[in-house]
């Protein structure tokens, strides 16, 4: 045990740096939120892969997507979803990491499933204002207005 976790535990200041347990719980929820959203994408990914390699895969960045011309992007990427469908915005206080994504039963899943084949799996914090649009910058505005999604981006055909 390091000297100040020490210290600080004599002096009863330990309870300032750990997570409150409403924090832990709501960590919780969302990382179970993830995993059951990332179970679509383990179930579908495969042929999501196949579907790109042609060209015909819905990117919103790609209008041609539905034209026999279409050209393949090389890439998919999965916005993990909340329980409606929609994107999955949490606040920049919650807890959840991409590390701790990362270790959800799905992710692994997923990654295997992408490694199995050869691909690139890749994981992105992604941070948004209160818009929904991407901020890349660093702001004194207070933290707690700005929200973050996840997104998965499979590659390397």
């Amino acid at each position: 045990m390091s000297f100040i976790k020490k210290l600080l535990d004599k002096a009863d200041l330990a309870i300032l740096f750990k997570p409150r347990i409403d924090d832990e719980e709501e960590r919780q929820q969302s990382i179970e939120q993830i995993n059951q959203s990332l179970a679509t994408t383990v179930d579908s990914v495969l042929d999501d892969i196949k579907t790109e390699k042609l060209g015909f895969y819905p990117h919103p960045e790609n209008q041609q997507a539905l034209n026999a011309a279409a050209d393949s992007l090389g890439y998919i990427r999965y916005i993990i979803k909340n329980k409606t469908g929609q994107r999955l915005e949490l606040s920049q206080l919650n807890l959840v990491s991409c590390n701790s994504i990362k270790m959800t039963e799905n992710y692994r899943k997923l990654k295997a499933q992408v490694n199995n084949i050869g691909y690139n799996i890749e994981l992105k914090e992604v941070n948004i204002n209160a818009d929904g649009t991407e901020v890349y910058e660093d702001t004194d505005e207070n933290m707690s207005q700005f929200k973050r999604y996840f997104s998965i981006i499979i590659s390397g055909w």
